[in-house]
């Protein structure tokens, strides 16, 4: 795996439980290193510093906070693989800003990434936690971004899990493009159904919630 993943490339990690996904992101850093790797981690303060209303984060300020965001994983990017703890279209799904108002080319840059995991919260979830795992979820559906959903109850269930689907994922691309074209990452034109942990995969129904938002209310 490691030939094909370096310098240039990002892992990003969702998910609504904060210890979860810092316990992967570390993990997954550290299996790089192991394999001789440069890897880096980014912890992703910036959610955590934006101010709260009763209704959650301030979207305005979340816009703000996600292009600081990006500039960061840019600038970790140059020189190591990264592995970031959410991203900048997470924390906007998370701040719950409408998809209209997500600036194009953090939606552009967040497709090159070249993976992103999601792990859902343990069973039985909060209220709290499922509103915003299925904002996540709507997210990357809205998007287009291939995401791979892992499942795991213990850390290294979790990460035997993520690192099957990176494999996977790599394992897909397509090799008929020519080399500079040719990105380890999974395909963003097919659901990759078979390459995720969930056993009960929400893909369509998101789709659907997505399509009953953007349709027109008649009568």
């Amino acid at each position: 795996m490691t030939p094909r993943l370096g310098p240039g490339h990002v892992i990003a990690i969702w998910g609504a439980w904060a210890a979860d996904r810092r316990a992967l992101t570390d993990a997954l850093a550290q299996r790089f290193h192991e394999r001789g790797l440069l890897a880096t981690t980014l912890p992703n303060t910036e959610a955590a510093s934006c101010s709260r209303s009763a209704s959650g984060p301030d979207p305005d300020e979340a816009l703000g906070r996600s292009h600081d965001w990006r500039m960061r994983i840019d600038e970790a990017s140059r020189s190591a693989l990264v592995v970031t703890d959410r991203s900048p279209v997470a924390l906007l799904a998370e701040a719950d800003l409408e998809f209209q108002r997500w600036p194009a080319a953090l939606i552009a840059a967040e497709q090159r990434h070249a993976f992103t995991l999601l792990l859902p919260p343990p069973d039985p979830p909060s209220p709290e936690a499922q509103a915003l795992d299925s904002r996540l979820r709507a997210a990357f559906a809205a998007v287009g971004l291939p995401c791979a959903i892992i499942h795991g109850r213990e850390p290294e269930q979790r990460l035997a899990r993520a690192w099957a689907a990176l494999q996977s994922g790599l394992d897909g691309r397509d090799e008929r493009l020519p080399p500079a074209q040719s990105q380890p990452r999974l395909r963003s034109s097919a659901w990759n159904c078979e390459r995720c942990s969930d056993p009960d995969c929400e893909h369509r129904l998101f789709t659907d919630l997505l399509a009953r938002r953007q349709r027109p209310v008649t009568g």
